[in-house]
């Protein structure tokens, strides 16, 4: 009885995060009426995602990280329901390797995003591309920089270095963090697995 309940309401998940992913590419095209549609697509979406924007802190600048989060969240949820609409049951190990999946899915995905934001602030000062200023690279590093502070400062302790070699320790420091910790998940997701319950 549970697993086609389990397997309508994964499903009914799906296509709530299918709304949410077209909810957030409208707000991309500003000044354009949708008309009904798009008030009944709101008045479903924003309640769940306004959530997340008040109890997660991730906006940066201008950029709002908190839908990313309530994706990830609903995910986590529905990988449950499809384990369980699959065997009619969840074993403890199943929960462990989707939420430490679920945990790491969130620190690499703003991990990456810093990561290739300091790429592009880096390439753009090798080039000489940021010269003249401009309010692209005032927005990448409006971001960038108080993230950069912190992953750069226990590698300084104290001493003065310029931008570029600031640039340089980040971006290695986000490098390095990636690549080990896809292999530590890699591992810990092996040990979990064989939890026989």
């Amino acid at each position: 009885m549970i697993q086609p309940i389990a397997r309508a309401a994964s499903s009914l998940i799906s296509l709530y995060m299918m709304a949410i992913f077209v909810r957030i590419i409208m707000t991309w095209f500003r000044g354009v009426h949708y008309g009904r549609a798009y008030l009944f697509l709101t008045s479903i979406t924003d309640p769940y995602l306004d959530w997340f924007r008040r109890n997660t802190p991730l906006r940066f600048g201008m950029i709002d990280f908190s839908p990313v989060v309530g994706i990830l969240a609903l995910g986590f949820v529905q990988n449950i329901l499809t384990e369980i609409a699959r065997t009619g049951a969840v074993r403890v190990s199943f929960l462990l390797v989707v939420m430490i999946s679920s945990v790491w899915s969130v620190v690499s995905f703003f991990f990456t995003i810093f990561l290739i934001l300091g790429l592009i602030r880096l390439a753009g000062i090798m080039a000489g591309l940021d010269a003249g200023g401009g309010r692209f690279w005032l927005v990448i590093e409006q971001l960038l920089n108080p993230v950069l502070q912190v992953v750069v400062r226990p590698f300084l302790r104290g001493r003065f270095t310029n931008y570029r070699d600031s640039l340089l320790i980040y971006c290695g420091v986000l490098l390095a963090v990636l690549v080990g910790g896809r292999f530590g998940i890699r591992l810990i997701l092996a040990l979990v697995g064989r939890i026989p319950f």
